[in-house]
């Protein structure tokens, strides 16, 4: 995982994404490419016209801020002695980030919730998880800094996407202090077993244990996020939206009920 992109936005998660950012380059002595992205289409107006156009004033608002922010940040960087670049773009924030996962080995995001209500910080957790080309680590607003070598649960229901989370996370999972395949009783309707994905990850050097959890009276969510607590898991990683995204805000899913509720960092591949 040697290169990590973080989303750069002015709110109250960016301190979180940052220091995790950080911490990921340290153990793997990777490069980090810090994205900024101004929201300037929410700025576009249409007149009686048709046309569009961008409210002039609160543009030059936003880039000074922008440029104040980016200023302050590389100046903290430089002093970090690690590798990086800037990336400065206008528009939607999960488009731009999943457009640069492609050539990126993690994309760094906040959890759903950080940042103050019209503070212009988008929630682009979602999107990103949907569509981005990399493992996507969500990270807590009260969350400071990542630990690389502490336990790690793995969330396994035997679906296409949590293999891809498995595969995606090798990197991170052999540097794992121990690593715990949580399955939740009567919860999976695929046909793969945990003991698969243990077997998969001893061929890649990485010791596993097995964990079956009674699903409580709360959804499967709350289930697995109890379970990594009991495990003292600093991480849960999650195969992202086996159901559609529409089917989750719908009828409710794992995916959205661990966006909601966990207190650690996640860490999701689609």
């Amino acid at each position: 995982m040697k290169s990590v992109l973080v989303h750069i936005n002015r709110d109250e998660g960016q301190e979180a994404r940052l220091q995790a950012a950080l911490d990921l380059l340290r153990t793997f002595d990777g490069h980090l490419t810090c994205l900024q992205v101004a929201p300037l289409e929410a700025l576009a107006s249409i007149d009686a016209y048709g046309a569009g156009y961008l409210l002039g004033e609160a543009v030059q608002q936003i880039r000074e801020i922008e440029d104040e922010e980016k200023g302050q940040l590389e100046t903290r960087l430089r002093n970090e002695a690690i590798s990086w670049d800037w990336l400065n773009e206008a528009g939607d924030a999960a488009r731009s980030i999943c457009n640069h996962s492609c050539l990126s080995d993690i994309v760094v995001v906040s959890k759903p919730g950080a940042g103050k209500p019209g503070a212009g910080s988008p929630q682009v957790a979602s999107d990103v998880i949907l569509r981005s080309r990399a493992p996507v680590l969500v990270v807590p607003e009260a969350s400071r800094g990542f630990d690389a070598g502490a336990p790690i649960a793995i969330a396994w229901n035997g679906s296409a996407e949590a293999c891809n989370a498995i595969r995606e996370t090798l990197p991170l999972l052999r540097r794992a202090a121990a690593v715990t395949l949580l399955s939740v009783a009567e919860d999976s309707e695929y046909d793969l077993p945990a003991i698969e994905a243990s077997t998969y990850l001893a061929r890649h050097g990485v010791a596993s244990e097995l964990v079956e959890l009674k699903r409580n009276s709360g959804p499967i969510s709350d289930t697995l996020l109890d379970g990594a607590s009991a495990q003292g898991a600093a991480c849960l990683i999650a195969g992202a939206y086996g159901h559609s995204r529409l089917q989750e805000n719908i009828l409710g899913g794992v995916t959205r009920g661990l966006l909601q509720k966990a207190a650690i960092p996640l860490l999701f591949a689609h």
